[in-house]
This record gives structure tokens, C-alpha cells and sequence, in this order.
């Protein structure tokens, strides 16, 4: 493999809300080799997806998001790995993708191209919005880090934006004030209490609260507070929103779901290692344009981290993987 690829594209920002510099690069690393680049608008004339295609009318599409989590990571290469932000989640899963369409098209295979989105790591903007292309194809190869395991089912899940409002005053005196705070921990003590769903593949419900805030000092009533808790759901969201609702209404708490998504199910082909994922996608957002392989090289615990890297053998893993599914979907 050529690293200096990888690690130029690793050296190249793309946290969520910036990630033109990089696509201008994929832009121009996809036309070299004979691909027709098209943007599509993103709301803000900065933002864009980029569809890539080639000689033949594409039967599938390799697909991705190319923006980071914050912050932005030193490149550090070692004898064995490449660490830096974005090394496996997800520009490693990218190299490996483009190097298997060429080995496609060294033999002669040319129907497929490639779509990568913006903004999966905050609100999935772009994947909602390339539904609208006008392209029909029957298969999409999907990247996350996978172990190259292709997924068979991933949780759903449930993004809460809590705020309760409360009256200051002096907290020798309870008839003179309310807190806030204690409004917002009697609904995620509630939260925590309550018995949620499990399945038999995807495994229990699980709740995050991520963010937590409120209040001014010790001796006052808090006047305001505020949660962000992200819930990994097995089942389907709708009944499980509903009862949240019902939950922060008798405690007094204002509740927003910016995101949720039920739990998918994929249609793995056969004579390939599979496993179930907890973490969200794309998929649920991309499924309506054609049905989706999710599976990439890394690890998703390595995502995220300090620590972020991707191995070259796991590079190299995913070449042959996503050669051997591209040769499947133009089946």
C-alpha cells in the first residue's frame, strides 16, 4: 500500500462542519483515476456529498462519511499502524475502498462508484440528503470499523436534549426556591429505574448520559439545568419515546429528540464473518436508496480515542474484503 496517501489524508482536518478541504482532495484523487465527480449542496454552500462514477452506469456504490469526531489528532506513523483523527473512522476504511476499485477495474469490472457523505457524526445531514440523487443502484457497501466483520444487525438509537427550570434562592430555605438539578436527577434516576427492553441478538438497552450541567453555588436553587443523554436502543424507538415523554412531563422536564433511528437488520452474504454492532450509522438514513453491507477495516474502540489508529494488516484486510463483496455485488 502507498501510506503517504493515507497519511496526507490524515494530515488534512475534516471534523464535522469542515470537511471540504478533504473532499476537494478525494475529488481530485477520484478524477485522476477516471471517475466523474458531482457535488450535492449541503446547506451551506462550504458543505457538499461527492458522488463518484465511472465508465458503466453503477450497480453499486462503496460508501462513507469523511468527517471526525474533534479534536484533530496528530499523524504518527509506526512500523505496523497509522495513528491520527479519522485513521480508522473512517479515511483507512476510504483507502482500502478506493484501492479495491482499482483492483475491480484492473479486471475489467467498471459498474460501480462511490458516494461520501457529511456530518454522520453529528446529525447525518448529508446521508439524508443523498437520498435524493438521482441514481439507481442495487447494493450499498457501507464503511464503519468493523473488524471487516459485515454487520448483521445494529442498535437503534435515541438522542435526548433535557432542560428543567427551577427558582433561585437561598437553600437554608426550601419554600423559597426549587431546584432545577433536583427535577432533572429525578428524571434520569427514573430513566435508570425503569426495565428496558433487551433482544436476543442486539442485547440490552443501554443509556448514556454524556452531559450534565446546572446551577450557580452550592447554598442556591439551581435555576436551571441541563442533560444530553444518548440511549442505544434494541427495539423499535416510537414506544420507547413515548414513555420518556410521559416520564419528563411528571417530572417537570423539557425533552428534545434531535436524532433516533430503530435498530437495522442486514442481509450479510454468505462466506463472511458477521457480528452485531452497538454503534449508529448511516444505514438507517442511506437504506431507502438500496439495500446496505456494513463492514471496514479497524477497530470502532480505537474510534474516537486519543489513541486512534488502524493497522496496515487490517488495510489490507479490508482490500480484499470490500474486492471480494464488490465482485458479489455485480453478481
Amino acid at each position: 500500500m502507498t501510506i503517504a496517501i493515507l497519511e496526507q489524508w490524515l494530515n488534512i482536518e475534516s471534523i464535522s462542519g469542515n470537511e471540504s478541504a478533504f473532499l476537494e482532495v478525494l475529488e481530485d484523487h477520484l478524477s485522476e483515476r477516471g471517475f466523474r465527480c458531482t457535488r450535492q449542496p449541503i446547506g451551506e454552500a462550504k458543505r457538499w456529498n461527492l458522488l463518484a462514477v465511472g465508465e458503466a452506469e453503477p450497480t453499486f456504490l462503496y460508501s462513507t462519511h469523511v468527517d471526525t469526531v474533534p479534536p484533530f489528532l496528530p499523524v504518527v506513523v509506526e512500523d505496523d499502524r497509522i495513528k491520527g483523527r479519522g485513521a480508522c473512522d473512517t479515511k483507512g476504511g476510504i483507502y482500502a475502498m478506493i484501492e479495491a476499485g482499482e483492483k475491480l477495474k484492473s479486471e475489467g469490472h467498471h459498474g460501480f462508484g462511490f458516494l461520501f457523505v457529511v456530518g454522520e457524526e453529528v446529525d447525518h445531514c448529508g446521508a439524508k440528503k443523498a437520498t435524493a440523487i438521482d441514481i439507481d443502484v442495487s447494493r450499498i457497501i457501507l464503511c464503519e470499523p468493523t473488524m471487516n466483520h459485515v454487520v448483521s444487525a445494529q442498535k437503534g438509537m435515541i438522542k435526548l436534549i433535557l432542560s428543567a427550570k427551577g427558582i433561585a434562592g437561598h437553600s437554608a430555605y426550601p419554600e423559597k426556591g426549587e431546584s432545577a438539578v433536583h427535577k432533572l436527577l429525578n428524571f434520569l434516576n427514573s430513566m435508570d429505574q425503569q426495565v428496558w427492553p433487551t433482544h436476543e441478538e442486539l442485547g440490552p438497552t443501554t443509556i448514556n448520559v454524556g452531559v450534565i450541567e446546572g446551577g450557580v453555588a452550592a447554598n442556591v436553587f439551581a435555576p436551571s439545568a441541563h442533560a444530553q443523554v444518548l440511549i442505544r436502543a434494541v427495539s423499535d424507538v416510537q414506544p420507547m419515546i413515548d414513555l420518556l415523554q410521559k416520564m419528563a412531563d411528571e417530572s417537570g422536564v423539557q425533552m428534545e429528540i434531535p436524532a433516533s433511528n430503530d435498530p437495522v437488520f442486514f442481509d450479510p452474504p454468505p462466506g463472511f464473518p458477521t457480528k452485531v454492532v452497538a454503534f449508529n450509522t448511516d444505514a438507517t438514513y442511506l437504506g431507502p436508496m438500496a439495500p446496505i453491507w456494513l463492514v471496514g477495516p479497524g477497530d470502532i474502540e480505537d474510534a474516537h480515542s486519543v489513541n486512534e489508529y488502524i493497522s496496515f494488516a487490517q488495510i489490507d484486510a479490508g482490500i480484499e474484503t470490500y474486492y471480494n463483496l464488490g465482485l458479489a455485488a455485480l453478481k
